[in-house]
């Protein structure tokens, strides 16, 4: 599963890849394993809308970890009785959290 995320004052954020153990999108596609950060590290200062590249994340186990779940309350076409079972997400900038762009309606 390869988790992308471009909310970068999250907690599990690590230069656009997402370290959370897990994922829960609620039903208006929103990330809501957001967690804002208070301590934001170098990395997660990257400004995207200018620079327009991601900075290439460290190898963690997470990344590409095909036993995790994403619990998904959406209506979508990945969400099977609520398990998303999309090869992976993306997770961009929302006001309050992340919100899901992977999301097909069915």
């Amino acid at each position: 599963m390869d988790l992308k995320c471009k909310k970068m004052n999250c907690k599990f954020n690590n230069s656009c890849a997402c370290m959370s153990k897990a994922i829960n999108i609620n039903k208006l596609c929103e990330c809501a394993t957001f967690e804002k950060s208070n301590n934001l590290d170098k990395k997660q200062h990257q400004d995207i809308s200018r620079d327009m590249f991601e900075v290439a994340p460290e190898i963690h186990p997470f990344r590409h970890n095909k036993n995790l779940s994403i619990e998904c309350s959406a209506e979508c076409l990945f969400n099977e009785h609520g398990i998303c079972k999309a090869n992976g997400i993306s997770v961009m900038n929302g006001k309050n959290s992340g919100v899901c762009i992977t999301n097909i309606e069915p």
